[in-house]
């Protein structure tokens, strides 16, 4: 079953989505998107016992992802308690409660809400296109009896009475509403990281955008200075030209109309060259800041072609170490490797070459923090102790703080603060007292 909104919009049989995975035939309508999938058992009754909930991305075609290479079945047979759905709890795996942690990533969590709730969506379509599916009820089986489902404070002692249906049906509804509360947690806390990574990203363009305006501001300040050093200079040689002509005016005063008229027409043409040569250094003024706020996306520009040219040429030199990695994942093998924080990551073939081109990059991305923050976390991870500068030197404290494990909790100079062993903050006993406990 694949999973829109809030309904089923496409449901098959298994054999039909092999044939899918097999790249025999591609699903158009799923074309550039990553769907969520449901990969259901059910008894004679068309009833659910076990339910998978998966992730599979498709490519422009509508082809389904190549390295996908989820472990259904397994998933099936190993997963955590589920709701009641007719003949029983289910079997659920889903990515609050995976029993393989490296596919944890790959599953969904279903939405249980009031209107919203993706069991009930299951259970209506195999009731209405489950015979439309070739799925026939077996009729000589009697009705589905589930078995009551207790925890440990549920069954009884040696010698007391039997259970009372009501409480089984109170346990029942208890684990559900325990699975949707645990859900719901999940939930928020991947939407908190997801905000968080996005401020993250947004903090560090708005500082490089700040300092690239500073820059261009101290240029053009640069440069607004010797224009005026310059303005200056030809108004010294103007007041200079306008002394020696009312000199040259007093001397030439008696020799009548003719010299006035030279002096006059002198006097045009200064400053008409004046007036071209402000408009000349108003033009190259203008080019100058044209250069300097071009210069910068210019070298942009080029260090991503750099970039992509030696990302390009990484890919050219191991074409055949790819086809390698293909062809032994295709033979089931996966690759996995891990990062603290991150855990056990599994790569993809076609991620290989990210993967070792920026290790820490991949990992960051994988924690939803940036690559600096990860490596600030990643030194507070692995040596905790306090960063504080203290004494004449400002060297750093160096007493033991309470570790971060989770790198999107982690706060750079608050995390790696002790406030108890730093003269610039508060006496906390409590801190001491953990990390004694440690």
């Amino acid at each position: 079953m694949f999973f829109a909104e809030h309904h089923i919009t496409k449901s098959m049989l298994y054999a039909d989505f092999e044939a899918i995975l097999d790249g025999m035939v591609g699903v158009p309508e799923f074309a550039r998107k990553e769907m969520r999938g449901g990969y259901c058992l059910i008894n004679g009754q068309l009833k659910v016992k076990a339910l998978v909930l998966f992730l599979i991305g498709f490519d422009e075609d509508g082809m389904a992802d190549t390295t996908w290479n989820i472990p259904l079945r397994h998933l099936a047979e190993h997963g955590g308690p589920g709701p009641d759905m007719g003949s029983g709890p289910i079997r659920l795996a889903c990515r609050s409660q995976c029993p393989v942690a490296w596919h944890q990533d790959q599953l969904w969590d279903p939405s249980m809400k009031p209107g919203a709730n993706d069991f009930v969506a299951v259970r209506d379509l195999l009731r209405q296109r489950g015979p439309k599916m070739g799925l026939e009820m077996d009729e000589d089986l009697p009705p589905p009896t589930a078995p009551p489902v207790l925890s440990e404070e549920d069954i009884p002692t040696l010698g007391a009475a039997e259970p009372d249906p009501e409480r089984v049906r109170l346990a029942r509804t208890i684990k559900e509403l325990r699975l949707r509360i645990h859900t719901l947690e999940s939930g928020q806390k991947e939407e908190m990281a997801q905000l968080r990574y996005a401020q993250q990203q947004k903090e560090e363009i708005l500082n490089t955008q700040l300092e690239k305006v500073l820059m261009q501001f101290k240029t053009l300040k640069s440069q607004n200075a010797a224009l005026r050093e310059q303005s200056g200079s030809l108004k010294e040689q103007l007041e200079a030209l306008r002394r020696d002509q009312q000199e040259q005016a007093a001397q030439d005063r008696d020799q009548g109309s003719e010299t006035e008229r030279l002096r006059q027409q002198y006097q045009l043409e200064l400053e008409q060259r004046l007036e071209e040569e402000r408009a000349r250094l108003s033009d190259e003024l203008h080019s100058k800041e044209m250069e300097v706020l071009n210069r910068d996306d210019l070298i942009a520009q080029l260090r991503k072609d750099v970039a992509g040219l030696k990302h390009q040429q990484m890919k050219v030199s191991n074409a055949g170490g790819e086809q390698m990695l293909r062809k032994l994942e295709s033979l089931g093998l996966s690759f996995i490797a891990f990062h603290p924080g991150a855990g056990h990551v599994s790569i993809g073939a076609d991620q290989i070459s990210d993967y070792m081109e920026n290790p820490l990059a991949f990992a960051a991305r994988k924690c939803l923090v940036t690559e600096d923050h990860y490596r600030a976390w990643l030194a507070h991870y692995e040596n905790p102790v306090c960063q504080v500068a203290v004494g004449p030197e400002a060297r750093a404290c160096g007493k033991r703080v309470i570790r971060v494990d989770v790198p999107n909790q982690f706060k750079p100079g608050v995390s790696d603060c002790n406030s108890n062993r730093c003269p610039h903050c508060r006496s906390d006993a409590a801190i001491d007292n953990v990390l004694k406990f440690r």
